[in-house]
């Protein structure tokens, strides 16, 4: 039910619902590829474990947070079973895959890569091993559409970070800083608010097979304030690094429908 829910849910809103799904083996209609997401006791310790390996076999450590109820995290699954783009990430990453499930609160394994939250599904982190430093933090929102991604943009992609583990690194100005990283936990706040007001949506349709016109608007308003939010958090974190004694301006949101006028 789960695929015929999403498959029928992404053929009309594609492109709007692509960034909230999550990476996952691509399931066929007869249901018979398992699933790379898998719910665990705890995610942290499976992240952990994950960049224990990646350092000590000098790898890049790749966290991929998804659902299998995501047409994107099972076509990004998918492309991550060729044999080239396999080979790839064998040689050079150390990959853990996250089950967000209905958007479980999982902001702690983001956060502890200076992300505020996981804003698409799937979220693709690319983290060095050795300072657990993000580096794809500008380019990370590509994977949001994971499965309309072209699969030579798989292989280039994953090639550079390879090739260049530590990009060069410039840090949030100590007077922007904290500006910053305040308006990335309050809007984080109210993300994963949101993201938990869809899910009875999301169970409801599960149970009939249909989304209701309500759910689908709701889904819609999120998926614009999430795309939003990412795209001007990259702005806020540019011009503190390019103009650091310049006063930034943050954003403002309108509420969401259900929210009403307050």
């Amino acid at each position: 039910m789960q695929q015929l829910r999403f498959g029928i849910f992404f053929s009309v809103f594609g492109v709007l619902l692509s960034m909230l799904t999550a990476s996952s083996w691509a399931s066929d209609s007869s249901g018979t590829q398992e699933s790379a997401y898998i719910a665990s006791e705890d995610p942290m310790a499976d992240v952990q474990k994950g960049l224990e390996r990646a350092r000590a076999q000098d790898k890049l450590l790749l966290v991929v947070m998804g659902a299998q109820w995501c047409h994107d995290s099972r076509g990004l699954v998918e492309k991550f079973s060729d044999s080239r783009v396999a080979e790839l990430l064998a040689a050079n990453y150390e990959t853990v895959f996250i089950d967000v499930g209905y958007f479980k609160d999982l902001r702690a394994i983001s956060r502890r890569f200076n992300q505020a939250h996981y804003f698409a599904t799937p979220t693709v982190m690319i983290i060095n091993a050795d300072n657990e430093r993000l580096i794809n933090r500008d380019d990370m929102s590509i994977w949001g559409s994971a499965d309309s991604v072209p699969l030579e943009r798989y292989l280039e992609y994953f090639e550079v970070y390879a090739a260049n583990p530590s990009p060069n690194y410039v840090p949030l100005p100590d007077a922007q800083a904290s500006l910053v990283l305040s308006f990335e936990q309050t809007q984080s706040e109210r993300l994963q608010s949101a993201y938990e007001h869809l899910v009875p949506g999301m169970q409801a349709e599960d149970r009939t097979g249909a989304a209701g016109k309500e759910f689908l608007q709701q889904w819609r308003e999120v998926w614009r304030y999430r795309s939003a939010l990412q795209k001007d958090i990259l702005s806020l974190r540019q011009q503190a690094q390019e103009a650091p004694d310049t006063e930034l301006v943050f954003p403002e949101y309108p509420s969401f429908s259900w929210e009403g006028d307050s």
